[in-house]
């Protein structure tokens, strides 16, 4: 059985009407922003089941939707997939129903809710629990639910603290729930080997030796003796004798008593390490332990929650770590639900196994919910890395084709005062492919409401690729005729210019690009007239100053450094010769069609020269820049 949804109102984050989450019968990762409601998930879990640390969550007003204490909170917990042992332990507490292929299957409801008492002094809050799909159904049996218990790992926890000895130490509950681990003897005998004696065995040998051990007799014998000769009155009658604590306890308590002394730490001699485990391999030994709780435990539910598992632990690991608990949970043997706020952890997790929390609601991002067809999966869980995964934490985000885009939208946004940093926006960069695939990350599948919509507005930003009538001879060829008479057939090449498209062909050609990623909040901006260089040039070069800097930018990534007067003159006297922007902005733009110049390094030094030009003139770059980056940009960046 699995925990195959949970449904939630007037918790935290989530409001009034009821919202239901569904998860994965292995592995469920939840990702997105600080305080979007991911803690609340895994808190309402372990309120309603309990933990195997036993340990006791406390409702208090912030629990409640706005801290309105006059709502009463729900949480739903919905069990799935019974085997038929489970479903006779659970028998009395089922509900029959039909699943997706119309087959009668039993399910396990649980419902629990919590209304604050006023009436009392002091106000408390007063819960309860039952069962059936309406929760009208019996009240759950301790016995009942206590296999249900989960294990939680809660985020920033002291690691190396319960791995410790100690009274009730994790480290020893955790080691007596291992089958087996009492297996042997439990009497010592002349014939017995130590080797054959359990837990047990050897608790009560030690506590025989220590009964029996020479030196102790002879105290004793020499304690009744100072109380007979000095202390006691003649005919008194007192003797003495040593009791070792804890020999008539219960042989629970004895192992118990003996796995305290426990702590589990680095072999010195088998490793590198010489000190004290750091934070981070405290934290996985941690896990590891939990993982062998899980493995040995007999309970009906095999649910381990996992808050932040990458704190502490360096990037390797954390890759190490996300491989083993995806394996764990394959073949649905073990059910795991984890938060991350870690993008190298997104990266490596399948994306039909994350669930996007945003503003008190989940998106999953499986196959029935987003508009990716299987293709897109295969292709994005290939290309999806840590640096793009920064998507799935972001509040809104911006799709480019090119590094071009990449390096200099950062600082433009910034020099218009909607730096992406303060904005929470995310920058991804697709290279030229994949910007549909991406897109359609965000966009739901029979979302038609806008209720439904994934609250992320999603800019992206392409080339509109059709060349002005000049650029051919410009920029390929010196030879082609502006009429395209001697240009080469549209089959054999592949770009267009403007001379081939009418009015309504224009407007069909933006409409196909647009088509490609467009959809609830995804808005494509296209390139106003050719490229981003293009562009750049074609609005920059009417301005002195920018056509100083554009210029100035790609004179630097194009030549050396003694060279750069020199060529600067050359190409300011190149432009004057052009009588047309057109023209102008087409021999700005051969520096990249003919391989001279980087459109990588011309963006980043671009960045450094109107960043160092134009800081604190925000009208005045705005007005020099193509309007499909400032539109872009807006976008994004507007409440």
């Amino acid at each position: 059985m699995y925990l195959s949804s949970l449904i939630l109102k007037n918790f935290r984050s989530f409001g009034s009407s009821y919202h239901e989450i569904k998860f994965n019968k292995g592995l469920t990762v939840l990702v997105g922003e600080n305080d979007s409601g991911k803690s609340a998930i895994l808190d309402a879990i372990r309120i309603v089941l309990g933990t195997t640390d036993f340990h006791w969550y406390r409702i208090n007003e912030a629990d409640f939707h706005e801290e309105n204490t006059s709502l009463e909170i729900k949480i739903i917990c919905k069990f799935t997939d019974l085997s038929s042992l489970e479903s006779a332990a659970f028998l009395e507490y089922l509900t029959y129903e039909k699943d997706a292929n119309g087959d009668i299957t039993p399910s396990l409801y649980l419902h629990w809710s919590c209304r604050y008492i006023q009436s009392f002094k002091p106000p408390r809050p007063v819960t309860s629990l039952t069962t059936g799909k309406g929760g009208d159904g019996p009240v759950l049996s301790p016995e009942s639910r206590e296999t249900l218990r989960v294990t939680y790992l809660r985020a920033l926890r002291d690691a190396y603290s319960d791995m410790q000895s100690g009274k009730n130490s994790r480290l020893s509950q955790v080691i007596q729930n291992v089958s087996d681990i009492n297996k042997g003897e439990d009497d010592f005998k002349d014939d017995t080997k130590l080797s054959e004696l359990s837990l047990i065995g050897i608790f009560n040998l030690s506590n025989k030796l220590l009964d029996e051990y020479p030196a102790l007799q002879k105290v004793k014998e020499q304690m009744t003796d100072i109380l007979k000769n000095q202390m006691l009155l003649d005919g008194d009658s007192l003797a003495t004798r040593f009791e070792v604590t804890g020999s008539d306890v219960t042989d629970l308590k004895k192992l118990a008593s003996l796995l305290e002394k426990l702590d589990l730490t680095i072999d010195r001699d088998a490793t590198s390490l010489k000190g004290v485990p750091g934070l981070g391999t405290s934290n996985i030994m941690s896990m590891a332990c939990e993982l062998l709780l899980r493995r040995s435990s007999q309970d009906a539910c095999q649910l381990l929650l996992i808050e932040e598992p990458e704190a502490h632990i360096h990037a390797q690991r954390q890759m190490k770590l996300v491989k083993s608990l995806q394996a764990a949970s394959e073949g649905n043997s073990q059910q795991i639900i984890l938060t991350t706020h870690s993008p190298l952890l997104a990266s490596a997790i399948k994306l039909q196994n994350i669930i996007l929390i945003k503003n008190g609601k989940s998106y999953p991002l499986s196959k029935d919910d987003t508009n990716l067809d299987s293709e897109d999966y295969i292709f994005l869980e290939r290309y999806l890395d840590s640096t793009k995964a920064n998507l799935f934490f972001a509040r809104n985000v911006i799709i480019v084709e090119g590094p071009g885009e990449a390096l200099l939208l950062p600082t433009i946004s910034k020099l218009l005062n909607k730096d992406f940093i303060d904005f929470g926006v995310s920058l991804v960069d697709v290279r030229s492919t994949g910007l549909r695939r991406y897109s359609r990350i965000f966009q739901r599948k029979s979302a038609n409401n806008p209720e439904e919509w994934l609250n992320v507005k999603v800019a992206c930003i392409t080339d509109r690729d059709i060349m002005p009538d000049c650029a051919p001879a410009i920029c390929l060829n010196k030879d082609y005729k502006l009429d395209g008479t001697n240009w080469p057939k549209q089959g054999s090449r592949r770009w267009r210019a403007e001379c081939e498209f009418n009015e309504s062909e224009n407007d069909e050609h933006i409409k196909k690009i647009e088509e490609k990623a467009n959809g609830q909040l995804v808005k494509t901006f296209v390139a106003n007239h050719w490229t981003l260089e293009y562009d750049l040039a074609y609005y920059g070069l009417t301005d002195t100053v920018m056509r100083n800097t554009l210029i100035g930018a790609l004179v630097k990534v194009s030549y050396a450094k003694e060279n750069w007067e020199r060529y600067e003159k050359e190409i300011v006297k190149k432009l004057e010769d052009k009588s047309k922007i057109e023209e102008k902005a087409s021999c700005f733009y051969s520096f990249f069609a003919k391989g001279i110049t980087s459109k990588a390094e011309f963006a980043q030094q671009l960045a450094l020269e109107i960043e160092k030009t134009f800081s604190g003139d925000v009208e005045k770059l705005e007005s020099l820049l193509p309007p499909y980056i400032v539109e872009s940009i807006t976008y994004v960046t507007k409440e």
